[in-house]
């Protein structure tokens, strides 16, 4: 793959799961949001392998994990709200 593509699509799917995050609008959201950074962690990732560049790496494997980490806190009270509609 491109590096230019990989790079242009982490940016984009990380700015677009920050805003779910942020807006915060209801826990199906912001799950959503956490998971779909999940992704952008992953492609960080794999563009921080294919560059050599070690502090990427390391930085979205933590951010991979607190991420991994919101989708579990948030899921039960999305499904909490999905039962209650």
């Amino acid at each position: 793959m491109d590096p230019e593509i990989l790079r242009a699509a982490a940016a984009a799917i990380t700015i677009i799961g920050a805003t779910m995050v942020a807006a915060n609008l209801n826990a199906r959201i912001t799950v959503c949001g956490f998971a779909i950074f999940t992704v952008a962690s992953i492609a960080w990732i794999a563009d921080g392998v294919l560059e050599g560049k070690t502090s990427l790496v390391v930085q979205n494997v933590v951010l991979l994990l607190i991420n991994v980490l919101g989708v579990w806190r948030w899921l039960p009270r999305a499904g909490k709200e999905a039962g209650a509609i």
